[in-house]
């Protein structure tokens, strides 16, 4: 049996166990060679660029034209909407019913769809060197469309149930 001097705490009979009083290194030791010249990295600073060579860097972006494209789509739909309401009037109302009830309907959503694409027109015809007057007629003119077709709608409804 070994005697109490010599044994380590963990080994006595008899007594509790404690951590080891062994000392650990405080880093992991790499395995290469420390670099020659141990200095820190160069930071990184702001370095101002005179105002005259930012122009030679980049071309200069082009400018937008002075288009108000949702105008125009708004006079593209009310052209479908006005033709769609024609062709119900004057040929689909006297072939068939329920096709001039569709189409009238779908004309209805054409007319609405300008009305909101007017509104956007007038919009960017604020923020942009455009014209209102396109917007503003194609407003005007989607509103008396949207209500004339919504009474050709109507009598084409009627005219199906009976």
């Amino acid at each position: 049996m070994p005697d109490a001097a010599s044994s380590t705490p963990r080994t006595r009979p008899g007594l509790p166990r404690r951590a080891s009083t062994d000392s650990f290194p405080d880093q992991i030791v790499q395995r290469r060679p420390p670099p020659s010249v141990d200095r820190p990295a160069t930071p990184i600073v702001y370095q101002p660029v005179a105002s005259s060579s930012i122009g030679a860097m980049r071309p200069p972006p082009p400018e937008a034209r002075p288009r108000n494209v949702p105008a125009i789509a708004s006079i593209v739909l009310l052209a479908l909407a006005a033709i769609g309401g024609l062709a119900v009037v004057i040929r689909l109302a006297g072939w068939n019913q329920t096709i001039a009830g569709l189409v009238s309907l779908v004309s209805i959503a054409f007319a609405a769809g300008a009305f909101f694409l007017a509104i956007g027109g007038l919009i960017v015809a604020g923020q942009r060197r455009t014209g209102r007057a396109m917007s503003a007629v194609a407003l005007v003119v989607s509103v008396v469309l949207v209500a004339w077709l919504a009474f050709v709608a109507t009598e084409q409804a009627l005219a199906i149930l009976r």
